[in-house]
């Protein structure tokens, strides 16, 4: 069954993203990134780089060449038009991102701001009778998740 992880967030992505790849670098578990735009995409990987003086998340930007030991890929643009990679079986999803179905991977991480209000209990039924495995997570705190 394919899981489908919602968490609607109050901070800023890139916070949110950056714990959770140094998380991701830790597991056994490998993640595409979901981007809408070019733009976004490379602030990020910049971002991931240099946010910290003393350290860094490693990852690559698709396309360029990914060795075992690689963990996480950016990309942009529908998730469908990727060469996947087998060890690659999750995905992170921005929160511009348009999602038109779930397959071609097991696990989703699925992030939207709050306020936007873009995920609910009548999504999440419809969902489930759809077969997906649901969790849900509200941001209380700074990076601090309860869930739903």
């Amino acid at each position: 069954k394919v899981t489908l992880n919602f968490y609607t967030i109050k901070s800023n992505f890139r916070d949110v993203l950056f714990s959770l790849c140094k998380r991701i670098v830790q597991s056994d578990e490998n993640f595409y990134i979901n981007y809408n735009k070019e733009e976004t995409k490379l602030e990020d990987d910049k971002f991931l780089w240099t946010k910290e003086k003393n350290n860094f998340v490693p990852h690559k930007v698709y396309g360029e060449k990914i060795s075992i030991r690689d963990k996480i890929i950016l990309f942009n643009g529908n998730y469908s038009d990727l060469k996947i990679i087998e060890k690659f079986r999750s995905l992170v999803v921005s929160p511009c991102v348009k999602i038109k179905k779930f397959d071609l991977f097991n696990k989703f991480l699925i992030f939207s701001y709050a306020r936007d209000k873009k995920f609910n209990h009548s999504t999440k039924e419809k969902l489930i009778k759809g077969g997906f495995l649901i969790n849900w997570y509200d941001e209380q705190d700074t990076l601090k998740w309860k869930q739903q």
